[in-house]
């Protein structure tokens, strides 16, 4: 139904943006390989996914940066038991680039680290999506985000959590435990990689 969106970056967090078009303030959840992208103030342009839940009535933006990122998403989505959340919490606790590489080289254990995907969801990521991702994983990387402080990266990274729908006390928890084990310096992406594996 919607293509791509293209407006002013209201605000931008780990996970969640919001982006003004034609006056309206539009909520579009996306990767952190996006958000690490989007600077407030500035003119995005995200290439969209819609979904709409007709037993809640509600309806969901999902963004990305690339279609490359697009792509990876929706070939989730096609796997049995894989959902948009569950799509986008995986984009959230590991890179696309990372992805690719686990699903096309059949890496069952890195899967299975992955928040939501047990053995047999992983097995099905493999056997269901490793000759699609195949073109994907030629595609060139994408400019890694630069760190940012550690207070700040622990505070966004308990931004990322709520907007993936966890609760906030859960959220800080994880965060906390990931700094923890985490060196000096770490970035956003890695700390929320580390919460969603502990969480």
């Amino acid at each position: 139904m919607f293509e791509y969106i293209r407006g002013s970056v209201i605000s931008a967090f780990p996970g969640l943006a919001i982006v003004e078009a034609g006056g309206i303030g539009y909520r579009v959840l996306v990767p952190l390989s996006t958000s690490g992208k989007l600077k407030p103030g500035q003119e995005a342009r995200l290439l969209l996914h819609h979904t709409i839940n007709a037993e809640q009535g509600e309806e969901r933006l999902y963004g990305f940066a690339t279609e490359r990122e697009r792509e990876l998403f929706e070939a989730l989505l096609l796997v049995q038991g894989v959902g948009p959340s569950t799509a986008l919490q995986m984009l959230c606790a590991a890179s696309p680039d990372e992805l690719i590489h686990a699903i096309a080289a059949g890496d069952l254990p890195t899967l299975k680290r992955l928040k939501g995907i047990g053995p047999k969801r992983a097995e099905r990521l493999v056997i269901e999506l490793k000759d699609k991702v195949a073109g994907l994983a030629a595609a060139a990387e994408a400019p890694r985000r630069a760190p940012s402080s550690r207070a700040g990266a622990a505070a966004d990274a308990v931004l990322a959590l709520l907007a993936l729908g966890y609760p906030r006390g859960q959220s800080e928890q994880a965060v906390d435990e990931a700094l923890k084990s985490s060196k000096e310096g770490a970035a956003t992406e890695d700390l929320v990689k580390r919460a969603l594996q502990l969480i």
